[in-house]
């Protein structure tokens, strides 16, 4: 199996020739810098920034770059995480603004596709800016503009809200595993102000939440043990912990019982 390092060269060498005169700079982010990273399971995160938005003959092109590199890397098809935005979207979204503009996206279990540049996205190009590491263009922290904190946890509590909802379609123990991992690296970061990976987030929440130490334990076993697809997951009870901790979260924040 191809080391990151080594996918990561090849797809720095397509994309720079793929994107000439239209990439502004090309940043790896996610587990890889964040710690933690699992060979066998973890993503290999990117963000491209352009210098305009993308569009449909944009990508047609990409569509034949992305599947060219899952030619040629096969066990890491399905798990290079892309997303393509114009600096200016990135901009009006640091100030609370999205306008009209649309990003681009190629994940795990979703072809690339375009779609709106929401305020959601400021949680993912604010770790960016604050960790991101460049594969091609200047440091992340001299193109991207800082996001202020608290739009940051705004963008997060949304994320938070949407958390039940999302999780009644993960039928899968993979997904089961993602969803309990992400809501914990979410609460770590809002209790605490730090992005940790998902591992240390999950230690962190077993003593934060004690009740959910099994669960939390199997989440993490499972994604970091290259847990089999065989496994029945425990679906009840991941929706049942989603739903609890996305209520605590948001009952914790200030003004919430006012809004009630």
């Amino acid at each position: 199996m191809a080391t990151p390092e080594t996918v990561l060269s090849d797809l720095r060498d397509a994309w720079s020739a793929a994107l000439t005169g239209r990439l502004l700079g090309l940043y790896l982010h996610g587990s890889l810098i964040a710690g933690d990273f699992a060979p066998e399971r973890s993503d290999l995160d990117l963000l491209a920034v352009l210098g305009a938005d993308p569009d449909g003959n944009l990508l047609d092109g990409l569509a034949g770059l992305h599947a060219d590199l899952d030619r040629r890397h096969p066990r890491w098809a399905g798990r290079i995480e892309v997303e393509y935005v114009s600096l200016n979207a990135v901009r009006e979204a640091a100030r609370g603004r999205t306008g009209d503009h649309v990003i681009a996206r190629v994940s795990p279990g979703e072809s690339l596709h375009l779609l709106p540049a929401t305020t959601h996205r400021v949680v993912t190009w604010s770790a960016v800016h604050d960790y991101g590491r460049s594969l091609l263009g200047p440091p992340a922290g001299d193109l991207l503009p800082a996001v202020d904190a608290d739009l940051v946890r705004s963008a997060l509590l949304e994320h938070v809200r949407d958390w039940p909802a999302w999780v009644t379609r993960m039928t899968t123990p993979g997904a089961q595993a993602y969803a309990v991992l992400t809501l914990c690296r979410a609460w770590q970061r809002l209790q605490h102000g730090r992005q940790l990976s998902k591992r240390r987030a999950a230690y962190q929440t077993v003593a934060d939440r004690p009740r959910w130490t099994d669960l939390i334990v199997w989440a993490r076993d499972w994604w970091y043990g290259s847990g089999p697809d065989t496994d029945p997951g425990r679906g009840d009870e991941v929706r049942e912990f989603v739903t609890e901790l996305s209520a605590a979260i948001l009952a914790s924040e200030p003004g919430a019982h006012a809004a009630r």
